[in-house]
């Protein structure tokens, strides 16, 4: 399970550095390759065998609504498979990079099966609008039985 985050650059050649916490889940519970695609307003790190099981869910959609048509297409045709390099890097390709607006310092968010790529700033702009929703999380919770 990913959990955590941390702050990585990304160089002008898009190879991002993921952190060890994070390589060690991709390359021991995983087969160490991971899939990227664009999930507004960030990327999204899929080990290839979540993706299968995500994949497995999206079949199940009714296709006949184009909205839905639409968001396969999106995930599909923007997705991009990458492993590990022998430092501990994958390569973000440019068209991702652009969607997620990645320039030099990037966040890493791991969030159970997936590692959310973020520009730092999307990231900090995110973390600073939902400083009250968080103190309303744990009365969310109780509501819905989960505390």
């Amino acid at each position: 399970m990913f959990i955590g985050q941390s702050i990585q650059s990304i160089d002008s050649k898009g190879r991002l550095s993921i952190p060890s916490k994070f390589r060690e889940i991709i390359n021991t519970k995983y087969s160490g390759k991971l899939i990227l695609t664009y999930f507004e307003p960030n990327i999204v790190a899929y080990p290839t065998e979540e993706w299968m099981g995500m994949e497995e869910k999206l079949r199940q959609l009714p296709t006949m609504q184009k909205d839905l048509r639409d968001f396969i297409r999106m995930i599909y045709s923007n997705a991009s498979e990458c492993s590990l390099d022998n430092q501990g890097r994958i390569l973000v390709p440019t068209t991702l990079r652009d969607f997620g607006g990645l320039q030099k310092e990037v966040a890493l968010i791991g969030i159970m099966n997936k590692i959310e790529i973020w520009s730092k700033d999307r990231w900090d702009e995110f973390n600073e609008g939902n400083k009250e929703k968080a103190k309303l999380l744990p009365d969310k919770l109780m509501e819905i039985g989960f505390l």
